[in-house]
């Protein structure tokens, strides 16, 4: 049986930085979602705060509440409640 060679796909140094950017932002969101389920709310924030750029932040959100809200099965409320709590100004690079 032929089984085809995986390669990875061709991208410039822009294109890796910014594949390498999301899939940090993503894994952050899946430790934080994680964290939040735990009652570890206060490690989730730093968690968020640390990792999470202002370009970013939108995403990042969008995927702790995928993650919390699918994976993890906490409710929405207790998604918006985390999120309203962590200040605009811990959301740096």
């Amino acid at each position: 049986m032929y089984e085809p060679q995986v390669r990875g796909a061709k991208m410039n140094d822009q294109e890796r930085s910014q594949f390498v950017q999301k899939a940090k932002l993503d894994r952050i969101a899946y430790e934080a979602a994680e964290l939040l389920s735990l009652g570890e709310t206060s490690k989730a924030a730093t968690l968020i705060g640390d990792g999470g750029a202002s370009a970013g932040k939108e995403q990042l959100n969008m995927w702790l509440r995928h993650y919390a809200t699918t994976r993890f099965k906490i409710a929405n409320r207790e998604v918006d409640v985390f999120l309203s709590g962590i200040p605009a100004a811990n959301v740096a690079l």
